[in-house]
């Protein structure tokens, strides 16, 4: 069977047209992936916020060292206190943080640190700081629960 060359140029586009629909979505307010997407914020089981990317980017924005990252040397995004205080969180005795990587507890003392919520090339959030060790870092964060 013999195609002509308009159909098949037309099957071409339409399956790039469908491609870069679907790599379009997610990420910021109404997206439709769920890794990144929106960080929630809880006090013990208690929803108090969700934060997109957008929401996060809205907050005053921290440009932190990191010479022990493999990566970037200077990450960027705000402070966990900033998103603990625009939630309405006001005790924090722990923070666990959850995400793709395992979960990890910071005391008060180390939110003092000033860590922050990075925001990544991939459209998500991960834990970090100047003087957070990387081995402490959390990738692609979805909760940030205080006093669990």
């Amino acid at each position: 069977m013999r195609r002509s060359w308009p159909a098949v140029v037309g099957l071409l586009l339409a399956a790039a047209l469908v491609a870069c629909g679907s790599a379009g979505t997610g990420g910021g307010a109404g997206g439709g992936e769920s890794s990144g997407s929106a960080v929630v914020i809880r006090d013990g089981d208690r929803e108090l916020a969700r934060f997109d990317l957008a929401a996060l980017q809205t907050l005053p924005q921290v440009d932190v060292d990191t010479p022990q990252s493999a990566g970037d040397q200077v990450q960027t995004g705000p402070t966990i206190r900033s998103v603990l205080d625009k939630a309405g969180v006001v005790d924090v005795t722990a923070l666990r943080v959850e995400g793709r990587d395992p979960a990890q507890t910071l005391s008060a003392a180390d939110l003092s640190a000033r860590p922050i919520l990075a925001v990544t090339n991939r459209g998500t959030v991960k834990l970090t700081g100047a003087d957070l060790p990387t081995n402490r870092w959390v990738r692609d964060v979805t909760a940030l629960v205080a006093n669990p």
